[in-house]
């Protein structure tokens, strides 16, 4: 079966048989989200109260369920429609894989394969799906992110190999043995769901919030409804006061907004070609402090040119010649490979070859050995050279930013290792530095980000390229080469900003030191040799294109291969963080001032002081539609970490506000005879106008647009308050004995809630 492979007909068969290498979505379906955002413990609750209020007959007061259904439907849109965006990029984005069929080689989508299809797998690419290996030249699989073991494993023909291990070294062509739900990394993912690489720590702590209400909301409610029926036996007004009490403590919209937020922060930088394959991701790389990069494909545009041979007792056409027949011979297809058989029109003849040893980024060099006794290897000069003076000379041409290549001769067959090595010339790759490599950087460090280049290159040349771009700390580069496994690497990643020959065992280890440093750390690359540090990071970036393990293990691709990219995705992720903690203190204003009412009333044995119809207008105004302005404000500041201070250095006082001004104003109310619906209008107008304080001072800073919103909402908050608020049971402040006590709370309400906010900062956050 190998070499031809199926044939049509076969294929057809497995098809029809169910054989296939398909797997159920990993996307969010359609019905998931919108059962999320519906069948919800609040919305439960709401669900409970609109009956009870429909038992009263009081069916104004079912005006509170406009704004409920309103975030269903705007956050299950957004949702639904960013989850589309996201397919669609995923789907442009799938691996494709060379098969045999019918006798000749074929590229097709890997859920296209089927069981008994013959593959053809080179270094970077991930296994799609269980197999038995045909035919081998030196494959090396790297099984860690499966099986745990680190070390890369020599396969021999009829050993097997697992889906979702990776190539590390040289190729083979392997028969399928398990498609789709069979394989190994599929039914592993079955029987265990693949940990979560991030948890987002914003949700995490809105959950928290909403885990501790859960248990305050229902116990209050009933509490409060049993006081103020025991005592007045009017049912009607304990349900409609209990009513606007528990409202009140739900943060309607608030888990709603932050997934909202997430999924439209993603949604953007889909139209930016960037796949964001979590949504938490996006906020772990705003929270990021330290970037880790490898130089090709970020710094450089990975257009890798020949530039220049130098010879060493042969003439430059035969070290030429002698490293495109390797490179024909261990058929490498990365960048240096391109690079070298540019205009190349050798063929090898059939039997040349004997035997090879393809490349790995543990060796740092490859092999061919020929017929006739030739032996022939290219690599890192540190890795096959030993005369001094050798090493020298290729540092010189590293320092002048080539990736030099040695090209050397062995008296003996080639196998783990070369036997005298006669250097035969250098090859001198260069590669061009992206135009705005340095523009970016300069931004990324703006934005507070160290950068931190690792790469398997020459540190000499990795040193030079990092100085063209005016890299803080490039003058001097560390030779990972040359550190031992049981080094201090927290003390070097701490003192070098480059690390050149770094083995990719070496790059994790960076990371972890800079994590046990208490660093947020992305890692930004392209290659196979990336994958371990991706893993370890908070946030894995890669360059689409270059290798298909890369891009399984990153949380981002960057499918336009433009690095600068990296802005729009940290910008995108900033701007939503921020945003959500400045407008999660709105939602929280009502919740904490309900609760303290409620527990003020329940202590006073009276009636809640007003009913859920009076808040819809306020809580529309002052919390539903600025926060939807304010969650698309640009704000790309470093999240500061400080998400319960931010909050409530606004929550609180203003709801402190809240508490004393609506008890004095009940007591005052009982003391003038006033009517529920008086003392109730009052209440809500110094609601409405604290709120619009908060609102004020979250909103910084001020720009004109804010401005206008701001006052465009102010005048249709006092438009209620003047004869438009009749549907809402809120009467004219101008008509009657309103007038006075209005004119007080208008003129108090600022000044009260800046004592309030600067008292809390000053003496309780601190």
């Amino acid at each position: 079966m190998a070499h031809t492979g199926l044939t049509t007909a076969q294929v057809q068969a497995q098809q029809a048989a169910g054989h296939v290498n398909r797997t159920a979505t990993t996307s969010t379906p359609v019905s998931k989200i919108i059962s999320k955002n519906l069948f919800t413990l609040f919305n439960l609750i709401n669900l409970v109260i609109a009956g009870l209020i429909m038992y009263t007959g009081s069916y104004a007061n079912l005006l509170f369920l406009g704004p409920v259904i309103a975030n269903f439907i705007i956050g299950s849109y957004q949702e639904i429609k960013a989850k589309k965006q996201l397919d669609q990029l995923t789907f442009l984005n799938r691996q494709r894989v060379t098969v045999w069929r019918d006798n000749q080689r074929q590229q097709i989508f890997q859920d296209d394969l089927v069981l008994g299809d013959i593959i053809c797998l080179r270094r970077g690419d991930q296994v799609p799906a269980d197999g038995r290996v045909c035919q081998t030249e030196q494959l090396e699989i790297d099984e860690s992110n499966l099986t745990g073991e680190s070390v890369a494993i020599i396969k021999q023909i009829g050993d097997s190999v697992l889906s979702g291990s990776i190539v590390v070294g040289g190729q083979a062509e392997v028969e399928l043995t398990a498609v789709g739900a069979d394989s190994f990394a599929n039914r592993l993912a079955k029987s265990a769901r693949q940990q979560q690489h991030h948890v987002s720590q914003l949700l995490s702590i809105i959950n928290r919030i909403i885990q501790v209400l859960t248990y305050i909301i229902i116990p209050l409610g009933l509490i409060l409804f049993c006081s103020s029926y025991f005592k007045n036996h009017h049912l009607n007004q304990a349900i409609l006061g209990t009513s606007a009490s528990i409202i009140g403590m739900i943060p309607q919209g608030l888990v709603l907004l932050t997934s909202v937020a997430l999924a439209v922060g993603t949604m953007h930088l889909g139209h930016k070609q960037v796949l964001v394959k979590s949504m938490t991701a996006l906020e772990a790389l705003a929270r990021v402090d330290t970037l880790c990069l490898d130089k090709t494909g970020t710094i450089t545009t990975g257009n890798l040119q020949l530039a220049k041979i130098v010879p060493q007792h042969v003439s430059s056409n035969e070290v030429r010649t002698i490293a495109q027949k390797i490179m024909l011979a261990t058929q490498e297809s990365n960048e240096t490979a391109q690079a070298l058989l540019q205009d190349c029109t050798l063929q090898l003849a059939p039997g040349e070859v004997d035997s090879i040893v393809p490349f790995s980024s543990q060796r740092k060099w490859s092999a061919a050995n020929f017929n006739k006794h030739q032996s022939y290897a290219i690599g890192a000069p540190n890795f096959l050279l030993h005369n001094q003076q050798q090493l020298t000379q290729a540092q010189q041409f590293a320092a002048a930013g080539y990736r030099v290549l040695a090209v050397v001769q062995s008296p003996q067959p080639i196998k783990t290792t070369i036997e005298q090595p006669q250097l035969l010339g250098f090859c001198l790759i260069s590669d061009e530095i992206r135009a705005t490599a340095q523009d970016t950087f300069d931004y990324l460090r703006q934005q507070g980000i160290k950068i931190k280049v690792i790469s398997g290159d020459d540190p000499q040349t990795v040193q030079t390229i990092a100085q063209q771009v005016q890299l803080p700390a490039a003058n001097q580069a560390v030779d990972m080469s040359t550190i031992p496994d049981d080094a201090d690497f927290a003390q070097l990643v701490q003192e070098y900003t480059v690390f050149g020959r770094t083995l990719p065992e070496q790059k994790q280890k960076l990371l972890q030191a800079l994590q046990q440093n208490q660093h947020k750390v992305a890692m930004a690359g392209d290659g196979v040799n990336d994958v371990l540090a991706m893993r370890q990071s908070d946030c894995g970036i890669a360059i689409a294109g270059n290798s298909d393990a890369a891009e399984s293990a990153a949380d981002f691709v960057l499918l336009n291969k433009n690095f600068d990219s990296l802005i729009f995705v940290l910008n995108e992720g900033r701007r939503v963080i921020n945003n959500i903690e400045r407008v999660a203190a709105l939602y929280l204003i009502k919740t904490i001032y309900s609760i303290l009412l409620t527990l003020l009333f329940i202590l006073l044995h009276a009636n809640y002081p007003f009913y859920p119809a009076q808040m819809t207008p306020v809580n529309a105004l002052t919390v539903g539609i600025p926060t939807f302005f304010l969650a698309l404000q640009p704000d790309f500041r470093p999240p500061a970490g400080r998400f319960y201070r931010n909050v409530f250095q606004v929550a609180l006082p203003a709801a402190v506000d809240v508490t004393l001004t609506v008890g004095l104003l009940t007591q005052w109310g009982h003391w003038q005879n006033w009517s529920y619906a008086q003392t109730s209008t009052l209440a809500v107008l110094a609601i409405s106008l604290l709120g619009f304080a908060a609102l004020w001072t979250i909103a910084r800073p001020i720009n004109r647009g804010i401005i206008v919103i701001f006052l465009l909402l102010f005048c249709v908050n006092a438009g209620v308050f003047v004869g438009g608020g009749g549907i809402f049971k809120i009467q004219n402040i101008l008509i009657g004995n309103l007038q006075f006590p209005s004119l007080l709370i208008i003129i108090l309400f600022y000044p009260l809630f800046l004592i309030s906010r600067e008292l809390v900062v000053r003496y309780i956050l601190k």
